[in-house]
């Protein structure tokens, strides 16, 4: 049985990367409790497709803007259509997998102006208005495993999402006072457009099956849930830690 937030009813909610398979699992399950949803992505085809989803699951309407928050032009464009904001989820991700010996500038650059700037001035931009609002609020940050333990070939990856780790942490000591939370959710992997690549080689599907300690791997609505928690007051006493769902990975 899913739990409900019914506090959660009426929230402005954005949620980055919203198109993506986490991303939209976020926006579908605050949808479902009776949030006003906006997402945001690169691609508006995928956007609106989400959004019909969500308004014919919860005849809702659900906003979404097409930008590329990796660059200061699409943050900008995001920034000046936003609401007042009461939930910011941080979803917007890449990876580009390669040998540490291999990686190129653009690489590192492309990974983590999503996973780690775009984040970082987001947040800020949203979190300035809260505080001149006077408006309580809860950033949840999407980070993962990576932030917590290496991984092979993912050297850049890891780096951005032990990053947003501790910008969670500083984050949430800097917003001493101000009612507003800031958590993360770390998956591990879950299969979705982002990982399916990497999950349809057996070699590294059966790695990942030795290292996990259930016998299969989250879904999407999984992590959602956890969001969901993060951003509700059923976590209130909740700052400045990143919940785990990674099917016991880390805990050996």
């Amino acid at each position: 049985m899913v739990p409900r937030y019914e506090d959660l009813k009426g929230k402005r909610v954005l949620v980055t990367g919203g198109a993506g398979g986490i991303g939209g699992a976020c926006a579908e399950a605050f949808a479902r409790e009776g949030a006003r949803v906006m997402i945001s992505g690169r691609t508006q085809e995928r956007l609106q497709q989400r959004a019909r989803i969500i308004e014919e699951a919860y005849g809702t309407e659900v906003g979404f803007l097409a930008c590329d928050i990796a660059t200061e032009a699409g943050r900008a464009q995001l920034l000046q259509n936003l609401p007042a904001l009461d939930v910011l989820v941080n979803s917007a991700g890449i990876n580009i997998p390669k040998p540490f010996t291999d990686n190129q500038l653009e690489d590192f650059e492309a990974v983590f102006a999503v996973n780690v700037k775009a984040l970082y001035f987001v947040t800020q931009a949203v979190v300035q208005q809260m505080i001149a609002d006077k408006r309580p609020g809860r950033i949840v940050n999407i980070s993962s495993q990576a932030g917590m333990i290496g991984l092979p070939l993912r050297t850049v990856y890891c780096a951005s999402k032990h990053a947003v780790d501790g910008f969670t942490k500083a984050l949430a000591v800097d917003l001493k006072g101000h009612d507003i939370r800031v958590n993360g959710v770390a998956p591990t992997f879950v299969e979705t457009e982002f990982t399916r690549k990497a999950l349809s080689d057996p070699d590294f599907r059966s790695y990942i099956y030795g290292e996990i300690l259930l016998n299969e791997l989250p879904a999407t609505k999984d992590i959602a849930n956890a969001v969901l928690f993060l951003s509700s007051e059923a976590s209130r006493f909740m700052t400045g830690t990143t919940l785990l769902v990674d099917a016991g990975w880390t805990a050996h």
